[in-house]
């Protein structure tokens, strides 16, 4: 027997009631749609726990990335999560090879969030024990490592949004590049009515490129719904350039009321350099206007990137954080 907690009204996915595990699950991985957005606001006004929900899903992905990612990540951890995304339906994984690993893990969002994955005991039994044991990861690796590329003087709790939030952003920014899944977030095709649309939702005017399209210098992809960390909604704007060569440059643009978490000043951009986006041979940016953060994310070289930064309108102005 089900009831509307557990289907929230308009909360559906691929055409079936979306419960609310997958709507958190969803809303973590930053791909809900205008409908589940709504859908989530609503459970959010009734539930005070939800946002610490997507909160600990969010701190989980991350957990995740960092512990896999490095040369002491456990072996017994790095075992689970292969055999949690092989699941028997693909060939095991070679140890070293963590970029499929990676690509494994993102690609069993969708089917994690079934009800059919969640009613298989033995699933459930190792989807615990991987919820221990990766909670237990981030305990033992906060304790020991530190980011090399966070600022030294950030508080703790800053330190701990630079990452998340600078993961997040090219990550996202990696997956919607491919425009097959672009298409499916990004359903707002016009600028001005996704600007008009965010400006609404945050209570404050959101700057955007203003786009010639006969020019075809900058060309709009879409935008859509997301969930920057620590944000309880936020907006993902796509954009494509072509450089002197003829290739097609994408550019993301996340909006989102400011959480305050960046020690940024209005009027200054601030470089955030991460290891996500030297691994990603992408640069991200960052700054505040008028109560909006802007984190944008280039793939554009080095000789078109101030070009590309005043295309987003953003600050000339470097600050440091």
């Amino acid at each position: 027997m089900t009831n509307d907690h557990d289907h929230p009204e308009h909360a559906q996915e691929n055409g079936q009631p979306m419960n609310i595990a997958a709507l958190l699950r969803a809303a973590a991985d930053g791909e809900l749609t205008e409908c589940q957005c709504q859908a989530l606001e609503a459970h959010c006004a009734q539930c005070d726990d939800a946002e610490c929900q997507i909160a600990f899903e969010k701190a989980l992905r991350a957990c995740c990335g960092r512990v896999m990612s490095t040369p002491c990540c456990p072996d017994a951890l790095r075992a689970k999560i292969v055999a949690m995304t092989s699941d028997g339906a693909k060939a095991p994984l070679v140890a070293q090879d963590d970029e499929a690993l990676a690509r494994r893990i993102a690609e069993s969002n969708q089917r994690t969030r079934s009800r059919r994955f969640w009613a298989r005991s033995p699933m459930m039994s190792a989807a615990a024990a991987l919820l221990i044991l990766t909670a237990g990861a981030l305990v033992w690796q906060s304790a020991s490592l530190a980011n090399r590329n966070t600022p030294t003087h950030f508080t703790p709790t800053q330190a701990s949004y630079f990452s998340r939030v600078s993961d997040f952003a090219i990550r996202e920014h990696t997956r919607c590049c491919d425009d097959t899944i672009a298409q499916a977030k990004l359903v707002k095709l016009d600028i001005n009515e996704a600007t008009e649309y965010f400006s609404q939702a945050f209570g404050s005017q959101v700057v955007v490129p203003d786009i010639d399209q006969d020019s075809g210098q900058v060309k709009f992809f879409g935008g859509g719904d997301c969930h920057v960390p620590s944000t309880a909604r936020s907006g993902h704007l796509r954009f494509d350039v072509t450089n002197p060569d003829g290739k097609r440059i994408s550019l993301s643009l996340f909006v989102s009321p400011d959480p305050g978490l960046l020690p940024m000043e209005e009027g200054l951009i601030y470089a955030l350099d991460s290891e996500a986006c030297a691994a990603a041979g992408t640069r991200l940016f960052a700054w505040v206007r008028d109560g909006i953060q802007y984190l944008f994310v280039s793939e554009a070289p080095d000789e078109m990137c101030a070009q590309v930064r005043g295309l987003m309108q953003a600050p000339t102005t470097f600050g440091s954080l």
